[in-house]
Protein backbone atom coordinates (compact mmCIF):
# COMPACT_ATOMS: atom_id res chain seq x y z
CA UNK A 1 0.00 0.00 0.00
CA UNK A 2 1.16 3.55 -0.76
CA UNK A 3 0.27 5.67 2.25
CA UNK A 4 1.27 8.73 4.23
CA UNK A 5 0.60 9.89 7.77
CA UNK A 6 1.45 13.52 8.44
CA UNK A 7 0.89 16.15 11.11
CA UNK A 8 1.55 19.82 10.35
CA UNK A 9 3.23 22.00 13.01
CA UNK A 10 1.14 23.46 15.84
CA UNK A 11 -1.88 21.26 15.06
CA UNK A 12 -3.60 18.50 17.04
CA UNK A 13 -4.80 16.44 14.08
CA UNK A 14 -2.99 14.12 11.73
CA UNK A 15 -3.88 13.12 8.18
CA UNK A 16 -3.81 9.63 6.71
CA UNK A 17 -3.64 9.55 2.90
CA UNK A 18 -3.42 6.51 0.68
CA UNK A 19 -3.72 5.81 -3.02
CA UNK A 20 -1.74 5.53 -6.24
CA UNK A 21 1.92 6.63 -6.17
CA UNK A 22 2.89 8.43 -9.37
CA UNK A 23 6.50 8.82 -10.50
CA UNK A 24 7.51 12.29 -11.67
CA UNK A 25 10.94 13.29 -12.88
CA UNK A 26 11.11 17.05 -12.35
CA UNK A 27 9.56 19.71 -10.15
CA UNK A 28 7.87 21.30 -13.15
CA UNK A 29 5.71 18.18 -13.47
CA UNK A 30 3.92 19.22 -10.27
CA UNK A 31 2.07 21.98 -12.14
CA UNK A 32 -1.66 21.37 -11.85
CA UNK A 33 -1.16 18.36 -9.53
CA UNK A 34 -2.69 17.49 -6.18
CA UNK A 35 -1.51 15.01 -3.56
CA UNK A 36 1.36 14.38 -1.14
CA UNK A 37 4.79 15.05 -2.64
CA UNK A 38 7.98 13.21 -1.72
CA UNK A 39 11.04 14.49 -3.59
CA UNK A 40 14.67 13.29 -3.48
CA UNK A 41 17.66 15.50 -2.77
CA UNK A 42 19.08 15.30 -6.29
CA UNK A 43 16.82 16.40 -9.11
CA UNK A 44 18.63 14.29 -11.68
CA UNK A 45 19.59 11.34 -9.48
CA UNK A 46 18.32 7.79 -9.55
CA UNK A 47 15.29 8.41 -7.31
CA UNK A 48 12.07 9.79 -8.76
CA UNK A 49 9.91 12.51 -7.33
CA UNK A 50 6.79 10.72 -6.07
CA UNK A 51 3.23 12.04 -5.82
CA UNK A 52 0.89 10.00 -3.61
CA UNK A 53 -2.66 10.65 -4.78
CA UNK A 54 -5.26 11.10 -2.05
CA UNK A 55 -7.63 8.44 -3.36
CA UNK A 56 -8.64 8.03 0.28
CA UNK A 57 -8.04 10.42 3.16
CA UNK A 58 -8.99 10.65 6.82
CA UNK A 59 -8.19 13.13 9.57
CA UNK A 60 -7.89 12.13 13.22
CA UNK A 61 -7.09 13.67 16.57
CA UNK A 62 -4.11 12.07 18.29
CA UNK A 63 -3.98 11.16 21.94
CA UNK A 64 -1.43 13.26 23.80
CA UNK A 65 -0.83 10.64 26.47
CA UNK A 66 2.72 9.16 26.55
CA UNK A 67 3.31 6.04 24.49
CA UNK A 68 5.98 3.34 24.90
CA UNK A 69 7.92 2.47 21.74
CA UNK A 70 11.30 1.41 23.20
CA UNK A 71 13.21 -1.15 21.14
CA UNK A 72 16.68 -2.45 21.99
CA UNK A 73 19.59 -1.55 19.73
CA UNK A 74 21.69 -4.53 18.64
CA UNK A 75 24.44 -2.46 17.03
CA UNK A 76 25.09 0.86 15.33
CA UNK A 77 27.54 1.67 12.54
CA UNK A 78 28.20 5.41 12.38
CA UNK A 79 30.69 5.45 9.43
CA UNK A 80 32.95 7.86 11.32
CA UNK A 81 36.05 7.11 9.24
CA UNK A 82 34.20 7.82 5.99
CA UNK A 83 32.93 11.10 7.44
CA UNK A 84 36.43 12.14 8.45
CA UNK A 85 37.74 11.44 4.96
CA UNK A 86 34.91 13.37 3.30
CA UNK A 87 35.31 16.24 5.77
CA UNK A 88 39.01 16.61 5.01
CA UNK A 89 38.44 16.72 1.25
CA UNK A 90 35.44 19.01 1.31
CA UNK A 91 36.79 21.39 3.95
CA UNK A 92 40.01 21.64 1.95
CA UNK A 93 38.01 22.68 -1.11
CA UNK A 94 36.39 25.69 0.60
CA UNK A 95 38.26 28.81 -0.47
CA UNK A 96 35.58 31.55 -0.01
CA UNK A 97 35.97 32.45 -3.68
CA UNK A 98 34.78 29.57 -5.85
CA UNK A 99 33.23 27.73 -2.87
CA UNK A 100 32.09 29.27 0.42
CA UNK A 101 29.86 26.61 2.00
CA UNK A 102 29.15 22.89 1.62
CA UNK A 103 26.65 20.83 3.60
CA UNK A 104 28.27 17.51 4.46
CA UNK A 105 25.81 14.79 5.43
CA UNK A 106 26.31 11.37 6.94
CA UNK A 107 24.33 8.21 7.65
CA UNK A 108 24.23 5.98 10.72
CA UNK A 109 22.91 2.41 10.46
CA UNK A 110 21.07 1.11 13.52
CA UNK A 111 20.10 -2.55 13.87
CA UNK A 112 17.21 -3.13 16.27
CA UNK A 113 16.16 -6.24 18.18
CA UNK A 114 12.77 -6.18 16.44
CA UNK A 115 11.01 -4.17 13.75
CA UNK A 116 9.49 -0.84 14.77
CA UNK A 117 5.76 -0.29 14.96
CA UNK A 118 6.09 2.67 12.61
CA UNK A 119 2.58 3.97 13.25
CA UNK A 120 3.17 4.09 17.01
CA UNK A 121 6.54 5.78 16.47
CA UNK A 122 4.83 8.35 14.25
CA UNK A 123 2.29 9.10 16.97
CA UNK A 124 5.06 9.39 19.56
CA UNK A 125 6.90 11.87 17.32
CA UNK A 126 3.69 13.92 17.04
CA UNK A 127 3.54 14.12 20.84
CA UNK A 128 7.23 14.87 21.29
CA UNK A 129 7.62 17.54 18.61
CA UNK A 130 4.55 19.81 18.37
CA UNK A 131 6.45 22.53 16.48
CA UNK A 132 7.72 20.30 13.67
CA UNK A 133 6.17 18.66 10.63
CA UNK A 134 5.92 14.92 11.30
CA UNK A 135 5.58 12.56 8.35
CA UNK A 136 5.56 8.79 7.89
CA UNK A 137 5.80 7.88 4.22
CA UNK A 138 5.54 4.35 2.87
CA UNK A 139 5.43 3.61 -0.85
CA UNK A 140 6.53 0.81 -3.15
CA UNK A 141 8.85 3.30 -4.87
CA UNK A 142 10.56 4.99 -1.91
CA UNK A 143 10.32 2.49 0.92
CA UNK A 144 9.47 3.70 4.44
CA UNK A 145 10.65 7.02 5.88
CA UNK A 146 9.90 8.89 9.12
CA UNK A 147 10.83 12.50 9.78
CA UNK A 148 10.31 15.37 12.24
CA UNK A 149 11.39 18.38 10.21
CA UNK A 150 11.45 22.05 11.28
CA UNK A 151 12.16 23.65 7.90
CA UNK A 152 9.40 25.00 5.66
CA UNK A 153 10.33 25.11 1.98
CA UNK A 154 7.06 26.45 0.57
CA UNK A 155 3.77 27.32 2.24
CA UNK A 156 0.66 29.41 1.77
CA UNK A 157 -0.75 31.95 4.22
CA UNK A 158 -3.99 33.49 2.95
CA UNK A 159 -3.05 35.21 -0.34
CA UNK A 160 0.72 35.13 0.24
CA UNK A 161 3.28 32.41 -0.35
CA UNK A 162 5.86 31.78 2.40
CA UNK A 163 9.28 30.19 2.83
CA UNK A 164 12.12 30.37 5.34
CA UNK A 165 15.87 30.36 5.66
CA UNK A 166 16.82 28.01 8.50
CA UNK A 167 20.50 27.48 9.24
CA UNK A 168 22.97 27.49 12.08
CA UNK A 169 22.68 25.02 14.94
CA UNK A 170 23.46 25.26 18.67
CA UNK A 171 22.38 23.52 21.86
CA UNK A 172 21.68 26.88 23.53
CA UNK A 173 19.71 29.91 22.29
CA UNK A 174 22.80 32.08 22.00
CA UNK A 175 24.94 34.02 21.72
CA UNK A 176 25.48 33.10 18.07
CA UNK A 177 29.03 32.97 16.76
CA UNK A 178 30.17 34.39 13.43
CA UNK A 179 30.24 30.98 11.74
CA UNK A 180 26.56 30.30 12.42
CA UNK A 181 25.54 33.86 11.53
CA UNK A 182 27.32 33.67 8.17
CA UNK A 183 25.89 30.24 7.45
CA UNK A 184 22.39 31.64 7.98
CA UNK A 185 23.16 34.77 5.94
CA UNK A 186 24.17 32.67 2.91
CA UNK A 187 20.81 30.90 2.93
CA UNK A 188 18.76 34.09 3.40
CA UNK A 189 20.70 35.88 0.63
CA UNK A 190 20.13 32.98 -1.77
CA UNK A 191 16.41 32.74 -1.04
CA UNK A 192 15.86 36.48 -1.39
CA UNK A 193 17.61 36.55 -4.77
CA UNK A 194 15.55 33.57 -5.98
CA UNK A 195 12.32 35.28 -4.99
CA UNK A 196 13.21 38.63 -6.54
CA UNK A 197 13.64 36.97 -9.94
CA UNK A 198 9.97 35.97 -10.25
CA UNK A 199 7.99 37.42 -7.34
CA UNK A 200 6.78 40.75 -6.02
CA UNK A 201 5.95 42.14 -2.57
CA UNK A 202 8.88 40.13 -1.22
CA UNK A 203 8.97 40.68 2.55
CA UNK A 204 12.06 39.47 4.41
CA UNK A 205 11.50 39.46 8.16
CA UNK A 206 14.15 39.90 10.82
CA UNK A 207 16.33 36.93 11.69
CA UNK A 208 15.35 35.23 14.94
CA UNK A 209 16.19 32.20 17.05
CA UNK A 210 13.85 29.23 16.86
CA UNK A 211 13.84 25.88 18.65
CA UNK A 212 13.37 22.45 17.06
CA UNK A 213 13.43 19.49 19.44
CA UNK A 214 16.40 20.28 21.74
CA UNK A 215 18.34 22.34 19.19
CA UNK A 216 18.27 26.02 18.30
CA UNK A 217 18.52 27.50 14.82
CA UNK A 218 18.58 30.90 13.16
CA UNK A 219 15.48 31.56 11.07
CA UNK A 220 14.42 34.21 8.56
CA UNK A 221 10.83 34.14 7.26
CA UNK A 222 9.86 35.36 3.81
CA UNK A 223 6.49 36.28 2.31
CA UNK A 224 5.92 36.90 -1.39
CA UNK A 225 3.30 37.10 -4.10
CA UNK A 226 3.05 36.04 -7.74
CA UNK A 227 1.16 37.69 -10.57
CA UNK A 228 0.32 34.16 -11.75
CA UNK A 229 0.18 31.47 -9.07
CA UNK A 230 0.82 28.84 -11.73
CA UNK A 231 4.42 30.08 -11.67
CA UNK A 232 4.90 28.68 -8.17
CA UNK A 233 6.47 25.46 -9.49
CA UNK A 234 9.19 27.58 -11.12
CA UNK A 235 9.84 29.32 -7.79
CA UNK A 236 10.00 25.92 -6.08
CA UNK A 237 12.47 24.69 -8.68
CA UNK A 238 14.62 27.81 -8.16
CA UNK A 239 14.62 27.49 -4.38
CA UNK A 240 15.43 23.81 -4.08
CA UNK A 241 17.87 22.71 -2.89
CA UNK A 242 18.67 25.77 -0.79
CA UNK A 243 22.16 26.34 0.64
CA UNK A 244 20.77 25.01 3.95
CA UNK A 245 21.11 21.46 2.58
CA UNK A 246 23.56 22.00 -0.28
CA UNK A 247 25.95 24.95 -0.17
CA UNK A 248 27.10 28.09 -1.98
CA UNK A 249 27.41 28.49 -4.87
CA UNK A 250 24.86 25.75 -5.39
CA UNK A 251 26.21 24.17 -8.59
CA UNK A 252 29.77 23.89 -7.29
CA UNK A 253 28.59 22.61 -3.89
CA UNK A 254 26.55 19.88 -5.59
CA UNK A 255 29.62 18.77 -7.54
CA UNK A 256 31.65 18.48 -4.33
CA UNK A 257 28.88 16.57 -2.53
CA UNK A 258 28.55 14.13 -5.44
CA UNK A 259 32.31 13.59 -5.47
CA UNK A 260 33.08 13.19 -1.77
CA UNK A 261 30.02 12.07 0.21
CA UNK A 262 30.25 8.31 0.79
CA UNK A 263 26.56 7.46 0.51
CA UNK A 264 23.38 8.14 -1.42
CA UNK A 265 21.14 10.69 0.34
CA UNK A 266 18.08 9.34 -1.50
CA UNK A 267 15.14 11.30 -0.04
CA UNK A 268 17.02 12.82 2.90
CA UNK A 269 17.24 16.62 2.46
CA UNK A 270 14.69 16.45 -0.35
CA UNK A 271 11.22 17.78 0.42
CA UNK A 272 7.75 16.49 1.20
CA UNK A 273 4.24 17.62 2.04
CA UNK A 274 0.70 18.15 0.78
CA UNK A 275 0.23 20.11 -2.42
CA UNK A 276 -2.85 21.35 -4.27
CA UNK A 277 -2.12 23.09 -7.55
CA UNK A 278 -5.19 21.62 -9.24
CA UNK A 279 -7.39 24.38 -7.81
CA UNK A 280 -6.33 27.37 -9.93
CA UNK A 281 -8.27 29.87 -7.81
CA UNK A 282 -6.91 28.70 -4.42
CA UNK A 283 -3.56 26.89 -4.87
CA UNK A 284 -1.99 25.65 -1.66
CA UNK A 285 1.12 23.87 -0.38
CA UNK A 286 2.81 22.88 2.87
CA UNK A 287 6.15 21.54 1.68
CA UNK A 288 8.97 20.87 4.16
CA UNK A 289 12.63 19.97 3.71
CA UNK A 290 13.06 16.29 4.65
CA UNK A 291 15.28 16.62 7.73
CA UNK A 292 15.63 14.75 11.06
CA UNK A 293 14.67 11.59 9.24
CA UNK A 294 15.31 7.89 9.00
CA UNK A 295 14.72 5.20 6.42
CA UNK A 296 13.25 2.01 7.87
CA UNK A 297 13.98 -1.46 6.45
CA UNK A 298 12.70 -4.12 8.84
CA UNK A 299 15.03 -4.19 11.87
CA UNK A 300 17.48 -1.81 10.15
CA UNK A 301 17.10 1.97 10.43
CA UNK A 302 19.24 4.39 8.44
CA UNK A 303 19.48 7.77 10.19
CA UNK A 304 20.56 10.86 8.26
CA UNK A 305 21.94 14.23 9.33
CA UNK A 306 24.18 16.95 7.97
CA UNK A 307 25.82 20.26 8.78
CA UNK A 308 27.14 23.26 6.91
CA UNK A 309 30.92 23.49 6.52
CA UNK A 310 32.58 26.88 6.26
CA UNK A 311 36.28 27.71 6.18
CA UNK A 312 36.36 28.14 9.97
CA UNK A 313 34.47 24.89 10.71
CA UNK A 314 35.84 22.38 13.21
CA UNK A 315 35.49 18.68 12.41
CA UNK A 316 34.74 17.51 15.95
CA UNK A 317 32.06 20.18 16.44
CA UNK A 318 30.44 19.34 13.11
CA UNK A 319 30.37 15.62 13.99
CA UNK A 320 28.75 16.37 17.36
CA UNK A 321 26.15 18.54 15.62
CA UNK A 322 25.11 15.69 13.32
CA UNK A 323 24.91 13.34 16.32
CA UNK A 324 22.59 15.75 18.16
CA UNK A 325 20.37 16.04 15.09
CA UNK A 326 20.11 12.25 14.87
CA UNK A 327 19.01 12.15 18.50
CA UNK A 328 15.75 13.86 17.47
CA UNK A 329 14.54 10.76 15.64
CA UNK A 330 16.38 8.21 17.81
CA UNK A 331 14.39 9.45 20.79
CA UNK A 332 11.19 8.19 19.19
CA UNK A 333 12.18 4.53 19.53
CA UNK A 334 14.41 4.49 22.58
Amino acid sequence: MNEVYYRLPETSQYHHVWGEAEKLYDVGSLAGKQGFVFAPFEKSGGHPLVLIHADYEETKEFDKEPIETAVNTVKEIDHHAEYQEAYAKIHGSIDNETLSKVVLARRSDVELSQPLDVYEVFLKACRMYPHQMIALINTDITGTWLMATPELLLGRDSDRWTTMALAGTMSTPGPWDDKNMREQAYVAYYIRNCLLRRCYLVNQKAVRTTMAAKLYHLRTDFEFALSDDNEIVKVLDDLFPTPAVCGMPKERAMEVIDEYEHFDRKYYSGFCGPLNLADKSHPDASLYVSLRCMEIEGVLCHLYAGGGLLKESNEEKEWRETAKKMETIKATFR
